[in-house]
């Protein structure tokens, strides 16, 4: 029990850490929220602070989630606690408390605990990722992408209905945060049938 209960504050405390507000602001003197698409990511990181800043932000936010499920699996701390510190990481990294409950949208933090709990196939939907970016150059159309055929492999390969669920969940939190960001114009996107407008931001 003492295990499973560490394991949920240490996602809680890693995923919300916001790496690209702290970054932006020591090391830049920027304030990611104020820059691009205001959005405190990774994408929004390489365009505004520098490719170099934007990786290293995409690998610390993989890894805050993965490190903390990775600690609380060598801990021994229950199955249900772990996938629930996986949620808890996304939700820390989406609403992160030490900016005003705000943040990212979860999806390199999700790909993190993807790539630790299911590393084959999430190996196989971040180069499908890498393709259709080469494509299109938009990031939310790949990473689209990337958690579609996330979730059709972990059904089609016969994961357990936890890791299914819990793939479902924190997808549908990322497509969750994504819309209800873009609220401004959802309604006006919808009514012109211009979803590239609506997929466009970051």
């Amino acid at each position: 029990m003492t295990e499973s209960i560490f394991t949920l504050l240490l996602a809680s405390l890693l995923g919300s850490l916001p790496t690209a507000y702290i970054l932006g602001r020591y090391v830049k003197g920027i304030d990611i929220r104020n820059v691009g698409s205001k959005n405190p990511g990774a994408v929004n990181a390489a365009r505004s602070l520098g490719k170099g800043l934007g990786l290293l932000v995409l690998f610390v936010d993989a890894g805050k989630g993965a490190l903390a499920l990775f600690i609380g699996q060598r801990l021994g701390a229950a199955e249900l606690a772990l996938y629930a510190s996986a949620v808890l990481a996304t939700l820390g990294h989406n609403f992160s408390p030490f900016l005003g409950f705000r943040g990212g949208k979860g999806g390199a933090t999700v790909l993190g605990i993807s790539a630790l709990m299911l590393w084959q196939i999430t190996a196989i939907t971040v180069a499908l990722g890498a393709v259709l970016y080469a494509v299109t150059r938009h990031p939310v159309w790949s990473l689209t992408g990337v958690f579609l055929l996330l979730n059709i492999l972990t059904i089609a390969t016969g994961q357990t209905p936890g890791l299914i669920v819990l793939c479902l969940v924190l997808s549908f939190i990322v497509a969750g945060t994504h819309l209800s960001r873009q609220r401004p114009s959802l309604i006006p996107a919808i009514r012109a049938g211009d979803w590239r407008r609506l997929m466009s931001s970051d």
